[in-house]
């Protein structure tokens, strides 16, 4: 009779790979993050991570699922003003670092690709529902939400590298927010 595996500790070791996951791109980039790498780190073995995942790729995909809606959905769907919630998305910066990482890779397979652009297309909903309730017009085909999304994700480039820039960086992108609801 095969032995079950309990899932308990399948959760565990999976939270492990895609924690190690995280810190592996923020230490070497996307493209330096290999299924060797991420198995040494998790103090597992490669076998493992084709097990939770299928692939290098698929564990970008769950990486970034999972960021999304563990990190970002529970910080925007909190109470608070948005510059508080942009804030703590990069408090610490890792997980927007890495999640910044993986939605923007040139993938090359079709099926990865389409994850991920659901994966954004998810993320980009999420900006433009927080801004509706603010007032702000996100139905028309490029709108703020657009740029407040490019804005995060590159701040998830360079947050992680110099985080003494985040907060001013936040306040501009406010400044930006308050001088568009100005016009609207």
């Amino acid at each position: 009779m095969a032995r079950r595996p309990n899932p308990e500790l399948r959760e565990k070791r999976k939270l492990e790979l895609i924690e190690s996951i995280i810190n592996i791109i923020n230490q070497n980039s996307i493209s330096g993050t290999t299924t060797r790498k991420i198995a040494t780190e998790a103090n597992l073995t490669i076998a493992s991570l084709h097990y939770y995942f299928g692939s290098k790729d698929g564990a970008m995909v769950e990486t970034a699922r999972y960021i999304l809606d563990t990190w970002i959905k529970d910080i925007f769907e909190t109470p608070g003003e948005i510059e508080d919630k942009i804030l703590t998305l990069f408090s610490p910066p890792d997980k927007m670092a890495a999640f910044s990482q993986i939605i923007t890779y040139p993938y090359r397979s079709k099926v990865t690709l389409s994850d991920i652009q659901g994966i954004d297309e998810e993320f980009n909903l999420i900006i433009k529902d927080i801004l509706r309730a603010r007032g702000f017009d996100v139905d028309s085909s490029f709108t703020i939400a657009d740029v407040i999304k490019t804005f995060l994700i590159g701040l998830g480039f360079k947050g992680y590298v110099y985080p003494e820039v985040i907060k001013e960086e936040v306040k501009i992108v406010i400044n930006f927010l308050e001088l568009n609801k100005e016009r609207e």
